[in-house]
């Protein structure tokens, strides 16, 4: 029995006015499945489809002819994952289409109902798949399997929820082989200029994970709905990886792609610890929340080649912060982005307008913040609604949007019940502004004057019209 693993391929939402954004770097999901399922002897494949064509892509399900289809499925992109669905059963009716992600776990019912898919993996997939095909094999009763929905004679059943894999350290390496690191160049914006005497925009870049989960319960987040608990690999393991990928892929620049990285110091200093002892030449980021920073951990960071650090701010305003649960304060936030700045690393603020609570003060709030620590970069995005959050419970009770929203091919709504989408995007600008030049904000001033007048926006991929909620590609540059 041959098992195809696929990463859809992007689909492009240019004509809803959102940008396409090539990734970074491998689909470590279904990589962690394909080295599972090869640990335990089955025959797989993993292939990512990014930038295939429609055409590619079914070229290649009639080249490779599998017997199971897994395929991964996100909430904005889950327009491609259904398509890849129906062009397997097109061309083998008796093909096994499974799905997993976070899209089709929390909206399993759905999926299984409207979308030609068999079986649904229920959150972390490694065990899960082990025993699927070991089911598909006919050794085993699919209702045996915990984590799982699936159709039976026209009704859906969920079985009970899957234990959690605890000891991370015990699932394989990701498959690497299946990629080829020359697809994913340029993007990550902080690969700039020059830092520890490398040229960042040459090194090889590679996400990692070396924690799933995250400590926090935010509420326009879902990460805690998918992976329950924050759970995390050793130090060891962790760094034998980097090793590996360092000797056999070339890899210099490490993204730790951890929704929350430095939760627990001692951890990160033992990881930073290992990289020193083995000589790692590399350089590395992460993500983490400003109330996990430590002056001593900065130092063991540095040392070992971290090059900057991302911080889920959202805002500096303590309204907007007690309505979206962050427990964070904007004390916090200040601190931790000096300090860090004055360890010698960079500092990028991700950042968020439209959260309920949300107003020209509090934005102001967050723009003296931005004045007053200068972070290296900046990252500013317009509150959105997706399945499996407190945000979207919220929206759904005041009209906003419904589950039948998810049936289109839409990218997820943007959060207007407050404000309107032209206010949320003036607050994007200003607050972009406020780390910019006199310069940058001048021409930033002009744009807002330009965009609030006739409705028209240049950006890095055309010309847009948006006015009244509405958000239409007039012109595409590629």
């Amino acid at each position: 029995m041959k098992t195809l693993l696929i990463n859809p391929p992007m689909y492009d939402q240019r004509k809803y006015g959102k940008p396409f954004i090539l990734p970074y770097g491998p689909p470590l999901g279904i990589a962690y499945l394909a080295s599972t399922l090869e640990t335990h002897g089955f025959v797989v494949k993993a292939i990512d489809m990014f930038d295939y064509s429609w055409d590619k892509v079914k070229q290649t399900l009639e080249k490779e002819q599998p017997d199971v289809v897994g395929i991964t499925c996100l909430t904005e992109q889950r327009a491609s994952p259904l398509e890849v669905a129906k062009l397997s059963k097109t061309i083998n009716k008796d093909c096994v289409v499974i799905m997993g992600g976070i899209h089709p776990t929390i909206m399993c019912e759905q999926v299984l109902e409207h979308w030609p898919v068999d079986i649904i993996v229920l959150g972390e997939g490694e065990e899960t798949i082990k025993e699927l095909m070991i089911c598909l094999e006919g050794k085993r009763d699919i209702g045996d399997i915990h984590g799982i929905a699936y159709k039976y004679q026209g009704k859906i059943i969920k079985t009970p929820p899957r234990q959690l894999i605890h000891n991370m350290d015990d699932i394989p390496f990701p498959a690497y082989k299946y990629f080829d690191f020359n697809r994913y160049t340029g993007g990550y914006e902080i690969l700039k200029g020059t830092w520890n005497g490398k040229q960042l925009e040459n090194l090889r870049f590679v996400p990692i994970i070396s924690t799933r989960g995250c400590v926090g319960s935010c509420q326009f987040c879902s990460t805690p709905f998918f992976w329950q608990k924050w759970r995390t690999r050793t130090a060891k393991n962790v760094v034998d990886e980097m090793e590996f990928l360092t000797k056999n892929f070339g890899c210099g620049f490490f993204n730790f792609a951890d929704d929350i990285f430095t939760v627990n110091k001692n951890r990160v200093v033992d990881l930073c610890k290992e990289i020193i002892d083995r000589k790692l030449d590399i350089v590395w980021d992460c993500e983490t929340r400003v109330n996990f920073i430590w002056e001593d951990m900065l130092e063991w960071m540095i040392k070992s080649g971290c090059y900057c650090i991302s911080f889920g701010v959202e805002s500096a305003s303590e309204t907007v912060l007690k309505a979206i649960k962050k427990k964070t304060t904007p004390e916090q936030i200040e601190h931790a982005i000096k300090l860090t700045k004055q360890m010698g690393m960079k500092t990028k603020t991700l950042l968020m307008v439209g959260n309920p609570g949300e107003d020209d003060h509090t934005v102001r709030d967050t723009t003296r913040m931005i004045e007053t620590v200068r972070p290296d970069f900046i990252s500013v995005s317009e509150a959105m609604v997706f399945p499996g959050t407190e945000l979207y419970e919220l929206a759904k009770q005041k009209g906003l949007v419904n589950d039948d929203y998810w049936l289109t091919d839409r990218p997820a709504p943007y959060f207007t019940i407050e404000n309107n989408l032209e206010k949320l995007l003036e607050w994007s600008n200003i607050i972009m502004s406020a780390n910019a030049g006199i310069i940058g904000k001048i021409l930033r001033r002009l744009r807002n004057i330009l965009e609030r007048s006739t409705g028209l926006r240049v950006t890095g991929e055309g010309i847009e019209y948006r006015k009244n909620g509405l958000v239409k590609r007039l012109v595409t540059w590629t």
